[in-house]
């Protein structure tokens, strides 16, 4: 029985990858490296910047330093966010809605989930219920951060539901003994996606919040309405 929920942060609270990618889209030509924010999106959903790069380095034949890079792309994202970051169209009704409790849990680190969450006005939803990749050994689609929030928070992993738009996110929540649902609602992704998320382990795919609402209410972890 599901009596907790995990949400993934970028492209499932937040439209963020859309701008992100956008952005990988324009510096990786600096280092070499041709390559859409659609074919970023597909490949890197939900992975930490230090095992994107890392793919790149090794299929593209490079050598970009991880950290500079992330800073590099950090110090651009931050100023894009600033006037474009929105919530997911219908996310904050959707966390005002739920009768179980629920966390966070992200590839992105600490510093940008504040900086995201304070800027879609999210963050009092998840206030001590954060946690980061850069908390843990390994990201997605390893199942480390996912377990560590069960384990901050007290729940036991069989309990817990998680909400991922990447395959690495269900595959994460796969092994760490969690049912997953996939979510189509940031601009990144598009309905061709459901398959490649079901293939990766997801029980149900929502191709927009609407939708997801829906088939947390089947479960039951919507609020009744008086």
């Amino acid at each position: 029985m599901i009596s907790h929920i995990i949400f993934d942060c970028d492209g499932v609270l937040i439209d963020s990858e859309i701008l992100s990618f956008a952005v990988d889209e324009k510096l990786l030509p600096d280092y070499g490296v041709k390559i859409t924010a659609g074919d970023l999106a597909r490949k890197f959903g939900g992975v930490a910047y230090g095992e994107m790069i890392a793919a790149i380095n090794s299929r593209f034949d490079v050598c970009i330093d991880a950290h500079r890079y992330q800073e590099r792309c950090e110090a651009m994202l931050a100023t894009t966010f600033e006037k474009e970051l929105r919530a997911i169209e219908g996310i904050p009704e959707l966390l005002s809605s739920l009768r179980v409790p629920f966390a966070l849990a992200s590839g992105s680190d600490l510093a940008r989930l504040d900086q995201c969450l304070g800027l879609t006005n999210l963050a009092d939803f998840f206030v001590n219920r954060i946690f980061s990749a850069e908390q843990v050994k390994r990201g997605k689609p390893a199942p480390d951060v996912f377990l560590l929030a069960a384990q901050m928070c007290g729940w036991k992993p069989e309990g817990c539901l998680v909400i991922e738009d990447s395959p690495s996110g269900i595959i994460a929540a796969q092994a760490a003994g969690m049912r997953s649902v996939g979510f189509l609602g940031g601009a990144h992704r598009s309905l061709d996606d459901e398959t490649t998320l079901r293939a990766a382990g997801a029980e149900y795919v929502a191709g927009n919040s609407r939708d997801l609402h829906g088939y947390l209410r089947e479960l039951s972890l919507i609020k009744a309405i008086n």
